[in-house]
């Protein structure tokens, strides 16, 4: 057996290159694993049996450990997120920008994500300079490139070299750009930004990994590199509400000095993150308030929700290994027999009551 990695993953098998062989197969999964409800993503180790070299086939039959995982886009065993956005076609979104920093921190937990200006070329060094400013101070790694001329590449790939990377970042801004001249043979599908709304066209339909030559990989891992499609915000992670500083390091510096355990930072007097607003930039705040808001939302909705659901299910099979069914109304409810006895012994007693206490005419 020998073991490789997951390259795009669908419901007709999986691409999977195994660097012990040098080769990519296609494979299909073993019975086993589908009645296990095993799942089997882009960026999964998996371990190969019935091997064809010549045909290019084998078949999986286990999955090796995850040592990470990002939902969406459902990526394993990724090292660093990479989020792509451009400074202009399509404008810059700083709320978009501080939403994906948001979801990918709780998802990847201590490694930060990396910030990728792209189309630096059409863009003024003014607000490049801004950019760096607002998220260099925290943490954050930037690069800025440019998929047109080449720009920042050299930096972007000793950021990649050796590690798995997710690209993530709204349609448009050139994910796939950047790996076409990562490596000029993928010849990916590119898509224009439309003029009327200055938004990009989904080109990427799927998650895949690509291998990548970063140089000196000799003595070193591979590099791979998923280009991911675009997706929708609500498909985004919500964390507490009192939990959302925490994702912004400003904050969280400030927190300490609040009057109050349980801050949100928004009204609260002798706030220390009110009174000190003028240390975070304006965009950041206004993004922290958005998504406390959201997150009270999501919360509110969860609660609600949750309400209907225990009102519209009961435990069956006891309370240890018990399932959850729906509750029928009594139109549909079929009739126990235990219910069926009771009304038969109803039933029969009220008979014999009432027969009981009918009078007996003696005068005939």
């Amino acid at each position: 057996m020998v073991t490789g990695t997951v390259l795009r993953s669908h419901a007709g098998g999986c691409l999977v290159h195994s660097d012990e062989l040098g080769l990519t197969l296609l494979c299909a999964w073993r019975g086993r694993l589908k009645k296990e409800k095993v799942s089997i993503l882009t960026g999964d180790l998996v371990v190969l049996d019935e091997v064809d070299c010549t045909a290019g086939s084998a078949v999986i039959v286990s999955r090796l450990e995850r040592r990470s995982f990002v939902s969406r886009p459902p990526v394993a065993n990724v090292d660093q997120v990479v989020i792509v956005q451009s400074v202009h076609q399509p404008e810059w979104n700083p709320l978009l920008c501080d939403r994906l920093l948001v979801h990918y921190q709780l998802e990847m937990g201590s490694a930060l994500p990396i910030v990728c200006v792209n189309k630096c070329d059409i863009a003024c060094p003014t607000e490049l300079e801004a950019l760096q400013k607002i998220y260099e101070p925290l943490g954050y790694f930037v690069i800025i490139v440019s998929a047109a001329t080449g720009q920042g590449m050299d930096t972007l790939i000793s950021v990649l070299r050796g590690k798995v990377s997710v690209l993530s970042g709204p349609s448009g801004v050139g994910k796939s750009s950047i790996l076409n001249i990562l490596d000029p043979e993928l010849h990916l599908k590119v898509g224009a930004v439309y003029e009327d709304s200055c938004l990009g066209r989904h080109t990427t339909t799927s998650s895949e990994l690509y291998r990548i030559d970063t140089g000196r990989q000799a003595a070193a891992k591979s590099s791979w590199i998923a280009d991911t499609p675009g997706f929708n915000l609500s498909e985004l992670r919500h964390p507490e509400p009192n939990e959302v500083f925490f994702q912004f390091p400003e904050l969280a510096e400030l927190y300490a000095d609040c009057k109050f355990s349980n801050c949100m930072h928004l009204v609260e007097q002798e706030c220390n993150v009110l009174s000190n607003l003028e240390k975070i930039a304006p965009s950041r705040y206004e993004s922290y308030k958005t998504l406390v808001a959201e997150a009270q939302a999501e919360n509110k909705l969860r609660q609600v929700t949750s309400q209907k659901v225990d009102a519209a299910v009961k435990v069956v099979g006891g309370k240890d290994q018990g399932v959850l069914v729906p509750r029928l109304s009594g139109r549909y409810r079929a009739a126990s027999r235990r219910g069926e006895k009771q009304e038969l012994a109803n039933l029969s007693r009220r008979s014999k009551t009432t027969s009981e206490e009918v009078p007996v005419d003696d005068s005939q």
